[in-house]
């Protein structure tokens, strides 16, 4: 049985923690009312401002009302009135049947007119004559000014939704007075079974508060009986709480002084749980609903936390007990936790949060009317003939019901088999992190806060993929920002990369970040034990603080984050892949350190969430669009991504490359991302290719020539355009969703990756070879003086000349650059230093002359950090890639303490490792690994290649 019918049986009302005009007019709120028994519905102003700013929901009523008049705020006003207008006749016949008792909408009072009673109580009483329905709500904070206007509004006959309850205290004050307003009605012999409360009592964000302070005091406590007795409390605190207003609430509404009211006709008021999304990832994601599953009461869920309880909560009585309540709370205190001071600061914080919140809303809608008049554009598609395909495949998509599955978990919108149906399910928290971070945001900034006090020179981040791309993304378009310790990603086995970051920092003034999922990766714990001992022979014992980790709960990585006592350890969302982390503590984390207002990138994601709501149809979604699009380009041939990328934001698409790669490289099928290819001439481009332009504020001018020439060409283009850097926190979930969506559209499951496995398995075989003092490159050899070239098995078969062991190098090159053929991409794949501008400058000359003789799309990784990023795609995707794997010996190796190998040594097995994988997937892959690992070494090495490629094609 639904768990959300058994709590309805229990005689727990069920409210959705969302308005919105979309909401209501797509038939969404009637849907929730049919299914899951929605039977009410209250304002969250942050959801508002985001669809106002992220979704076209708004254009039409703004641009009426701006010519009325109206000031930017009232504009706000009567739009959030007109949702409430809505909202309630949606929900009128719930009223009818309840007699009164349920089936309202909430609508707060406006934050200018929360400073005294009497400007409280004239906002209340008009803001009830403009929405003007008997089943709608005013929300009146639980601020002495606040509690003093609820006698006077309940008076005056106006229902009333009483917000920001922390204290039982405070509660009973909110209580007694919405009695005494009823009772001052009887007395002047007007009615009072038309008049109806709800108290609106705050759980998770208590627990939050609180826990915070638990785990700094357990970190600083040298008693191991006083850290148990705190750990004790850990997520107990809220439901204590909230259980005690319970109880206060049954003695007045149910007690002999509300029994006159009562035969008069009176509704008790009845407590409403909010705020019952759960803000620790260490707690189950309906705790707080299953905790209070309470007789009379209300629980308001917002969406993530309303599907969640749909699909996997438990509904059960649990019987309220006066004394184990009392005794969490009394515990907490006798710890030292002022229970006043806490729920006071929480209120306040709240109500500057309301305050918040309307004015994003006003500056939302200035924004708006700014856009209108501007009319400039946000995203432009020229399909080049694909529009048609694109528009049914998004009818398609939308009949599906995409976005209501996506929300609600569904892994069937991909793939139905019993295993991948877990994998997927388990695999979509990244849906829900602007909600969730921003609820952990005072938590990392603080903690931020904390390390640039402590005046850390550097913060360098140890990690792969998903752990490190999105804070290599953000530290090279937002920069260095001064005061804050200066942000290096060191994702590289290289020795030379290792040594780069050893001689540009102090150990002693540096924070390392250890970043891993798994808490297994071996590349960032590789680097943990070099730099661990670097610092070890500075400070000795309490090197440890000079760490802090982020991994999954449970791993390796948390086990030694402790025994090695870092500074500071976040747990990461079990639920959520590597490449979709952007927006989680993987993210965030190293962003906040570095100085970066992580605060401005979740508004901007919060944004697009606003777009990929359920409530948002399909057709003309913007993200939708992205992924129908890229899903049927790549469908008909047109599979490699070609992105052009403005200065700011031409590291995000690494972190792109990363996404598409690995999310939809499998079954033999796959999208090809191509970054960091220089631009070319339009006759130097295959009808494989889109474009993808991603500009931040304006185009260059000559990059428009060439984008509008490359259409005129026939070529697919699709182009970006953000208003200001932060919109990248936007364009993480944007990019996100599109690939699900793509995924859908090309049939794969774009949540795993099966192949990233074997190129870890066979590098580990190389590894334990090592310790037994052998190491072997794979495939045909064919060296000179000054370098070695091996070509897979798979490769060799396809040459007519079969290659044969000291051959000739030029001539063997030249017959593998002859396998390329038409619509195949070149991989150029190097294991050197990332952050040497001479060998990246190289490189590029390398990959230019590679496009430009064969008129292939080319691409190109740094190793290892492609095995993580683009590796599967290589192995999973379509036999489509020719690889050139680049490594070098080293005159100058660095050990790794602990280990049987060096960082040398480690890469080359990742080299060869790769290369082996490759070949066993029937890959055409070469390997060139050159004696002398200098810039002038890989010069030559690149002239020889470029030599052989040219010849190949005459």
């Amino acid at each position: 049985m639904d768990p959300l019918f058994i709590l309805r049986k229990l005689g727990q009302s069920i409210w959705y923690d969302n308005l919105r005009k979309a909401l209501v007019s797509s038939g969404e709120l009637k849907r929730m009312m049919d299914e899951y028994g929605v039977t009410g519905v209250t304002s969250n102003q942050s959801i508002f401002e985001r669809a106002v700013s992220g979704t076209p929901e708004y254009d039409d009523d703004i641009e009426k009302l701006s010519t009325e008049g109206l000031t930017d705020g009232d504009i706000a006003s009567r739009i959030l009135a007109m949702d409430a207008r809505l909202a309630s006749d949606a929900l009128m016949d719930v009223y009818d049947r309840s007699n009164g008792k349920d089936g309202f909408a909430c609508l707060e009072i406006d934050a200018r007119l929360l400073a005294d009673p009497a400007s409280m109580v004239s906002g209340g009483r008009a803001l009830a004559a403009l929405v003007d329905r008997p089943n709608f709500m005013v929300k009146v904070p639980a601020t002495s000014e606040g509690i003093a206007s609820i006698e006077e509004l309940a008076f005056e006959g106006i229902n009333l939704n009483v917000t920001h309850l922390f204290s039982i205290e405070r509660y009973m004050e909110a209580a007694l007075a919405y009695v005494k307003g009823l009772e001052r009605r009887v007395g002047a012999g007007r009615p009072i079974d038309n008049v109806a409360s709800v108290a609106s009592f705050e759980v998770s964000r208590f627990d939050s508060h609180i826990d915070k302070r638990i785990e700094e005091r357990v970190a600083a406590s040298a008693s191991n009986d006083e850290k148990a007795r705190l750990r004790a409390l850990l997520g107990r605190c809220s439901v204590a709480n909230a259980r005690l207003a319970l109880l206060k609430s049954r003695e007045i509404f149910e007690g002999a002084g509300f029994t006159r009211l009562r035969d008069e006709g009176a509704n008790p008021q009845r407590l409403l749980w909010v705020s019952t999304s759960v803000k620790n990832t260490r707690y189950p994601d309906t705790m707080y609903v299953e905790e209070l599953a309470e007789d009379g009461t209300i629980i308001a869920m917002p969406l993530h936390t309303l599907l969640a309880f749909h699909d996997h909560g438990k509904a059960r009585h649990k019987p309220s007990d006066a004394g184990s309540s009392s005794k969490v709370i009394s515990e907490m205190v006798s710890l030292g936790f002022d229970y006043k001071a806490t729920t006071e600061a929480l209120l306040a914080d709240a109500l500057a949060s309301q305050k918040k919140s309307q004015g994003l809303i006003t500056e939302a809608i200035v924004a708006k009317r700014k856009g209108m008049k501007d009319r400039k554009f946000e995203a432009s598609y020229a399909l080049s003939g694909f529009e048609g395909a694109v528009t049914v495949a998004i009818d398609e998509i939308g009949n599906k019901n995409f976005l209501g599955r996506l929300w609600a978990k569904d892994p069937t919108i991909w793939k139905d088999g019993p295993e991948e149906r877990r994998l997927i399910k388990d695999a979509l928290g990244w849906l829900t992190l602007p909600d969730l971070m921003e609820d952990n945001l005072e938590a990392i900034t603080s903690f931020a806060t904390g390390v640039k006090k402590e005046g850390y020179f550097h913060a360098v981040l140890f990690g792969m993929g998903g752990s490190s791309l999105a804070p290599l993304v953000l530290r090279n378009a937002f920069g260095p920002v001064p005061g804050y310790p200066a942000l290096i990603v060191l994702d590289s086995t290289d020795p030379e990369a290792v040594r780069a970051v050893t001689k540009e920092i102090d150990p002693q003034k540096t924070l390392f970040i250890v970043s891993s999922k798994s808490g297994t990766t071996i590349e960032p714990l590789s680097l943990f034990e070099y730099f661990y001992g670097l610092v070890y022979e500075t400070v000795g014992e309490e090197a440890g603080r000079n760490f802090i980790a982020i991994t999954d709960a449970d791993t390796p990585l948390e086990g030694f984050s402790r025994k090695y006592g870092f500074k500071r350890l976040f747990i990461n969302p079990r639920d959520i892949g590597g490449r979709f982390s952007a927006l989680s503590y993987f993210g965030l984390v190293p962003a906040a350190i570095s100085g970066i207002d992580i605060e401005k990138l979740i508004h901007s994601a919060s944004g697009i969430s606003a777009a990929t709501h359920p409530c948002m149809k399909e057709r003309e979604n913007p993200v939708v669009m992205l992924g129908a699009a890229l899903g049927i380009l790549g469908r008909a041939g047109r599979d490699k991504i070609t992105f052009v990328l403005s200065r700011e934001a031409a590291t995000f698409g690494l972190w792109i490359e990363q996404l598409v790669a690995e999310s939809t490289g499998k079954e033999g099928k796959g999208l090809v991302p191509v970054v960091g290819e220089p631009l070319g001439r339009t006759e130097d481009y295959g009808d494989d290719r889109v474009f993808v332009s991603i500009c931040v504020k304006e185009e260059d001018k000559d990059l428009k020539k060439t984008l509008k020439a490359l259409v005129e060409a026939g070529h697919p283009v699709i182009s970006f355009r953000m208003k200001d850097i932060y919109e990248l926190g936007g364009e993480f979930l944007r990019w996100e969703v599109a690939t699900a969506v793509a995924g859908q559209i090309l049939g794969i499951n774009p949540f795993d990756q099966p192949d990233v496995e074997l190129a870890k398995k066979l590098t580990r075989a190389r590894l334990l070879a090592i310790e037994k003092g052998m190491i072997s490159p794979p495939g045909v050899e064919i060296r000179d003086k000054k370098l070695r070239v091996y070509f897979g098995e798979a490769a060799c078969k396809l040459i007519k000349k079969p290659l044969a062991k000291g051959g000739d190098v030029k001539k063997a090159m030249k017959d593998f650059m002859g396998l390329i053929k038409k619509g195949d991409y070149i991989g150029v794949l190097a294991y050197f230093d990332p952050n040497d501008r001479a060998i990246d400058e190289t490189l590029m000359d390398l990959r230019k002359t590679l496009r430009d003789a064969i008129g292939a799309a080319t691409q190109f990784g740094y190793g290892p950090r492609y095995l993580h990023s683009t590796g599967q795609l290589h192995k999973g995707g379509a036999n489509k890639g020719v690889f050139l794997i680049l490594c070098h010996e080293t005159k100058d190796d660095i050990k790794i303490p602990g280990s049987a190998f060096s960082f040398s040594e480690l890469e080359l097995s990742q080299a060869f490792g790769d290369m082996e994988a490759l070949d066993s997937r029937g890959c055409r892959v070469a390997l060139v690994n050159i004696k002398d690992p200098s810039i002038e070494a890989l010069r030559e090495a690149s002239i020889l290649i470029k030599g052989a490629v040219e010849a190949s094609r005459r």
